[in-house]
């Protein structure tokens, strides 16, 4: 349908003009709607600014929520040379003496013979070499170049952490391995054959499906299902690479970890072999290639008659992918493991921190003793080869003396002469001893191993540790240290002696105090111009007469002028943040008294770190029923009552009862227990929210004594004043559910509303505008024919 156009040519009269005058008349309601929209609008933006507000505000508290990682410290170092240093919050004010009596060092093999030009071929074989405990190998063709050589090792994608590069010398290209890292763990060895492994075939996963690392603790696997109670362990046993028996238990607890676990694993194996943990595989790797008896059985001990706590452990040999040793030998004719030549060993960096350890007049020495049954023959051919650190000696014969063989250790690339005092009984003796006795600067050495397999008569010959060697360092095996100083990271540069000295960091504390104060003035202020009245326009705040926003403030004020969740009178040093210098004006906005700060802080360091951001920690009045731990997202700061009956049974003592209740409370709770551990009834609501403030609280209980009478305690779960602003502002900030969210949500549900009215209301004007012109059209027309029939009659 064409559009109605009202040109007023015959009568003179502007009908469009009149329709549009008509139209404004109608469209008051429009205007209202959409006048109340824009309001609305404005009061949407007006939130989603006082939600980054309040998101900035609770980012500067949760910096200060947790009083542990408020200890923070400076570092200095009299000598930054020699070393430099970084602290973390679990470090301890003070002063260090670290002596460097060595640097780590990577290791770097050259091949000796080397070749003319690096396009020349370097022969069809493969090539097997280790590092780290592991081991890879490349495949070389008829046409493979020395230059191609250095690429494939390179390049290759299994390669564990080596670089391999050319060095030309006296007129030869020489290959050269590098490892990457330093330190005692990271040796380079050329094979001559393969090395044994075995690999679990399940995967250790957490309960979510996610695969475990070292840091997932065991009672947290998806292959532990039950309840702790007390006494389990995991049995790890086996053999060593000789068939020797290893055995060895892991007490688990509720802390107890992977890492744990494969440090347990290490100690049975006594450095024959290493464990670690890749993928959430434990991988077992021999420490010398060839042929191993070596064997892994991981087994779940409840120690329970009825037990509560079930685990799936690689128990037996089809638990395990398992590459036999010795099974591929390498074949690369000239670039065996005799043809390369040790430049840099391998070394640990060597520390002594506070004078410790002390320097023994003579310092322990290791001996390694190799027995054996039977006895060896002396046919024509027979012979045996000892290996160290993964090289192997050449042939020695079974009736060699303690000499001829000491010199065959000596030719080693990574002994040196006198290292190593061989004595005792030649492998031709029936039931014999060998002994080894490394240098009194050796410390700690590798395990030495025997290769026999051209030997007859000799049974069951195995390596065994008789006297750990100690040189009287702290050894590392890298020059970046932080499991020796607490808390404390050292890098070391040279050699020499250097003062670490730690003081507390006070001004970190006030930059994030001043950081939070700066947050909580500037979400003040905004609240305040949005909800105040503005006496000088004579307007209220777009937010006035919000009821939410009206009590948010008050939300995340009252932690500041309370008493702080948990904090006694006499027991603690402060109550309140005023005490420590927090104030409030009558504006309601924030300040801190420096002067009062550090008086505070230099009164009791701990104590007022604890004000700004004790993270659910707890006490007990009770030395039987003691605070375990708590949930710092879950469980209400405050104090609690407790009681406990510990029975006598068929099993010993154990937990009988168990109830709790707020102290202000009058109602008493039963809490469920598990061996000596009492938790809070911990059920949520269809919210999400705990329904008891006792959720997640642990309690353990000392099983020693038994009573008809319950055991009682008072428990306290103290909560820093920050920690309360930010639960404060996760509630209303939490998605879908926060305060703001559903404030928000409310008021474009209204913008939603009015656009559906101004969409009704723009149709029923559309309509109307319509109508209005078809009727000035008519009235048009009509006017026309008169005045036309009216000319006709010759009537003007």
């Amino acid at each position: 349908m064409g559009t109605i156009n009202l040109p007023g040519l015959f009568t003179g009269i502007d009908t469009n003009q009149i329709v549009a005058q008509l139209m404004e008349i109608q469209k008051r309601t429009l205007n209202l709607y959409q006048k109340r929209q824009a309001t609305w609008n404005d009061r949407n933006d007006a939130l989603s600014t006082l939600e980054n507000k309040l998101s900035a505000l609770r980012t500067s508290v949760r910096a200060l929520s947790d009083a542990q990682k408020l200890r923070a410290f400076k570092t200095a170092s009299s000598d930054t040379d020699i070393l430099t240093a970084e602290t973390s919050y679990n470090a301890y004010e003070g002063n260090h003496s670290v002596e460097i009596n060595r640097l780590a060092n990577a290791e770097k093999w050259v091949h000796t013979t080397g070749l003319e030009f690096v396009e020349d071929r370097v022969g069809e074989g493969t090539f097997i070499y280790s590092y780290n405990n592991k081991e890879t190998s490349i495949t070389t063709t008829a046409t493979t170049t020395l230059d191609d050589m250095v690429g494939l090792i390179n390049n290759d994608a299994d390669n564990p952490g080596v670089t391999a590069g050319l060095l030309y010398y006296n007129n030869k290209y020489h290959l050269t391995l590098s490892g990457n890292d330093a330190g005692s763990d990271y040796k380079v060895i050329v094979n001559p054959s393969n090395t044994e492994t075995w690999q679990m075939n399940d995967t250790f996963k957490n309960k979510s499906g996610e695969t475990a690392t070292m840091n997932t603790k065991i009672t947290d696997l998806s292959q532990f299902s039950g309840s702790l109670e007390t006494g389990e362990h995991i049995h790890i046993t086996g053999t060593d690479r000789y068939g020797n028996e290893i055995a060895l238990d892991l007490n688990v607890t509720a802390d107890t970890k992977l890492m744990h676990l494969v440090s347990k694993i290490n100690n049975a194996l006594d450095g024959k072999a290493k464990a670690v943990l890749e993928n959430g595989r434990i991988i077992l790797t021999e420490n010398n290639y060839g042929a191993s008896g070596i064997s892994i059985s991981l087994d779940w001990d409840p120690d329970s008659a009825t037990p509560q706590s079930f685990m799936t452990l690689p128990d037996g040999v089809g638990d395990w992918t398992v590459t036999q040793g010795g099974t591929t030998p390498a074949g690369l004719l000239n670039f065996a493991q005799g043809d390369f030549t040790l430049t840099q060993a391998a070394n640990d960096s060597r520390i002594k921190v506070n004078g410790y350890p002390p320097t023994a007049p003579v310092p322990e020495i290791e001996v390694q003793t190799l027995s054996w049954s039977g006895q060896a023959g002396e046919g024509v051919g027979e012979h045996f080869h000892l290996i160290y650190d993964g090289q192997t000696t050449g042939e020695i014969a079974p009736g060699a003396d303690f000499a001829t063989i000491k010199i065959a250790l000596d030719n080693l690339p990574n002994v040196s002469p006198g290292d190593i005092i061989v004595a005792g009984d030649a492998l031709t003796t029936s039931d014999g001893e060998m002994t080894f006795t490394f240098t009194t600067a050796a410390g700690d050495v590798s395990m030495l191993a025997i290769d026999t397999s051209a030997l007859t008569g000799l049974t069951d010959p195995s390596f065994a540790e008789t006297d750990k060697g100690d040189d009287g360092w702290i050894r590392r095996s890298s020059n970046t240290i932080d499991d020796v100083i607490n808390g404390v990271t050292l890098h070391l540069h040279d050699t020499g002696t250097a003062q670490v000295n730690l003081t507390r960091d006070i001004d970190l504390v006030k930059d994030k105090l001043k950081a939070m104060i700066k947050a909580y003035n500037e979400a003040v202020t905004y609240i305040k111009e949005k909800t105040g009245y503005n006496d000088t326009l004579k307007t209220g705040g777009i937010l006035m007469g919000d009821y939410v926003v009206s009590t948010i403030k008050t939300q995340f004020r009252s932690p500041l002028i309370a008493q702080t969740s948990g904090f006694l009178q006499d027991i603690d040093t402060f109550l309140n943040p005023a005490q420590i210098g927090l104030e409030l004006d009558s504006d309601g906005l924030l300040s801190l008294d420096t002067n009062a700060f550090d008086e505070a802080i230099s009164k009791d360091y701990l104590g007022t770190l604890a004000i700004i951001g004790a993270d659910k920690t707890g006490s007990s009045t009770s030395n039987t029923v003691k605070f375990y731990g708590a949930s710092s997202k879950y469980t209400t700061a405050g104090e609690y009552d407790v009681e406990v009956t510990v029975a006598d049974g068929l099993e010993g003592h154990h937990i009988e009862s168990a109830r709790i209740k707020r102290s202000n409370e009058s109602a008493w709770r039963i809490a469920t227990f598990s061996g000596n551990i009492v938790t809070g009834d911990s059920t949520f609501n269809s919210s999400g929210e705990p329904l008891y403030p006792e959720n997640a609280l642990q309690l353990s209980v000392d099983l020693t004594t038994a009573s008809e009478v319950p055991f009682t305690a008072t428990v306290r779960v103290k909560q820093g004043f920050t920690g309360a602003i930010e639960d404060a502002l996760d509630r209303m900030l939490k998605t879908t559910t926060g305060s703001i969210q559903i404030d928000q949500a409310s008021a474009k549900d209204t913008v939603k509303g009015l656009q559906d009215k101004i969409d009704a209301e723009q149709g029923r004007l559309t309509k109307r505008q319509e109508r209005l012109k078809a009727q000035y059209a008519r009235l048009e027309k009509m006017l026309a024919t008169i005045q036309s029939q009216m000319s006709a009659f010759g009537m003007s």
